[in-house]
């Protein structure tokens, strides 16, 4: 059997056919240092690549029923995120620091370090982590993307896997940098879902062989992004009749989603199993 779900993967992996979009019904993206990890899934069927822009994702997967990010999607003005507060205090504070508080607009279009810290000092007196500097890129990124292509906004929506695992797991799990916390997250995705029994294994397996030249080698350092890649898209696949919302640390029952200037909606989403 296992052997089966090999040599599906390997012709998967990488090759884009005609007839991917069947595959795509339900995607988790992750960045990974030099590029977008998406696993894909038609519900039983598995796929795995990496994609230079999140454009690319969106070209090749644009027909798929909803696409999971884990990037900040909606940009404050003034004050924190409600839903990165909420996010926090769902994870309880074992796990709370996984979440970072999303950079205000104009930290995010700053060009500089000290410039981004500068902005977000001025809009609510709060400085900025270098791991959120690191990701403005990628927010940029998103950001841009979703102003640009309405049509995308109602697909691409924001996650976070650390939420995505507390939630199936119904408690929070160890450290994701540590063995056994990568070893309990593979464990719990093929509790919660038997089709994926033996594809984390292939995907590790395959992506140590070879990436495009612009893109990281996966390794035994970096094996949580592939992890988190595929928590996202189990959640988009369990989340197919309706998803959960994180929008507001102070009112946990707000149905109303904040948006940003843009129209963005200010939401972190996840799923329940099935």
């Amino acid at each position: 059997m296992l052997g089966n779900v090999e040599r599906r993967l390997k012709d998967s992996i990488y090759i884009h056919t005609s007839d991917s979009n069947s595959m795509t019904s339900y995607v988790g993206v992750d960045w990974a240092s030099r590029g977008w990890l998406t696993v894909a899934t038609d519900g039983d069927e598995w796929s795995a690549r990496m994609y230079p822009s999140i454009h690319s994702v969106w070209f090749e997967h644009k027909d798929a029923e909803s696409i999971l990010v884990d990037i900040p999607i909606g940009l404050p003005e003034s004050e924190r995120r409600g839903c990165d507060g909420g996010a926090k205090e769902f994870l309880g504070p074992e796990r709370a620091r996984s979440v970072f508080w999303t950079p205000c607009r104009d930290a995010v279009e700053a060009d500089t370090y000290d410039d981004a810290k500068q902005a977000n000092l001025d809009a609510r007196d709060d400085s900025l982590s270098s791991q959120a500097w690191g990701l403005i890129p990628r927010i940029q990124e998103v950001d841009r993307f979703l102003r640009d292509t309405t049509e995308a906004q109602d697909t691409i929506l924001e996650s976070h896997p650390e939420v995505c695992f507390k939630a199936l797991a119904e408690e929070s799990l160890s450290s994701k940098h540590v063995d056994d916390g990568l070893y309990a997250r593979q464990e719990l995705l093929e509790e919660v879902d038997e089709s994926i029994e033996g594809v984390y294994d292939s995907f590790v397996e395959e992506f140590i062989k070879g990436q495009p030249s612009w893109a990281r080698r996966i390794g035994t350092s970096n094996r949580d992004d592939l992890l988190d890649a595929m928590v996202l898209a189990i959640t988009a696949k369990f989340g197919d009749n309706g998803f959960e919302r994180i929008l507001d640390q102070t009112n946990m029952n707000a149905t109303s989603i904040p948006k940003d200037k843009e129209n963005l909606p200010m939401q972190i989403v996840y799923a329940e199993t099935e």
